[in-house]
């Protein structure tokens, strides 16, 4: 029965023969199979290891041109290509743009600011730039409807802004659902 031999430098077991580690790569003599003396002069014992207190334990090729060279593959880095389960991953996020225009409804001029501030997909951002003039028009229409009250006209004006202000910011968060950039009506670019 032949023992089983062990590579110097991983520790696993070699293949009958072998003069490369299929492991790890690492050059395997004849004095290796054998579990005595190693090329590098520590004993390799049928673990692998060699002994630490030797004098040039640690003085293998490392700095020399062909270190590293081994016959072996490593892993890639990064992502295996899979998503994380339950989440699509879309190249613009339309869901977070739709949310943005209805949270105009609730939090008026400050909830797409923020969301202009903070994001950095270029969709959601120029959908957040489409609230924020709006809501900064609505304003204005508003403050001038408030004004014309004296006169008597700006009454119906703070009656249908408002609804026009939800059916808009509707609108356009069901346009961004879809994935376009809607422009509000009566809106220049302000931001």
């Amino acid at each position: 029965m032949e023992s089983e031999e062990y590579c110097w430098n991983c520790g696993s077991v070699l293949e009958s023969g072998a003069n490369y580690c299929s492991s790890c790569g690492a050059e395997v003599g004849r004095d290796d199979r054998a579990g005595g003396e190693s090329e590098s002069g520590g004993r390799t014992d049928e673990w692998g290891t060699n002994d630490y207190g030797a004098d040039d334990y640690g003085a293998d090729d490392y700095g020399t041109d062909d270190y590293g060279s081994g016959s072996y593959e490593q892993a890639g880095y990064g992502s295996d290509g899979y998503d994380a389960p339950g989440y699509e991953t879309r190249r613009n996020d339309t869901s977070f743009a739709a949310v943005t225009h209805l949270l105009a409804i609730f939090t008026w001029l400050i909830g797409p600011l923020i969301v202009l501030v903070v994001t950095e997909d270029e969709f959601v951002d120029a959908n957040a730039r489409m609230a924020v003039n709006w809501q900064i028009m609505f304003t204005i229409y508003m403050l001038l409807s408030l004004m014309l009250v004296i006169v008597g006209v700006g009454i119906l004006g703070l009656i249908i802004l408002p609804f026009l202000d939800i059916a808009f910011c509707v609108v356009a968060a069901v346009k961004a659902n879809d994935g376009e950039v809607w422009q509000y009506p009566f809106t220049p670019e302000i931001v």
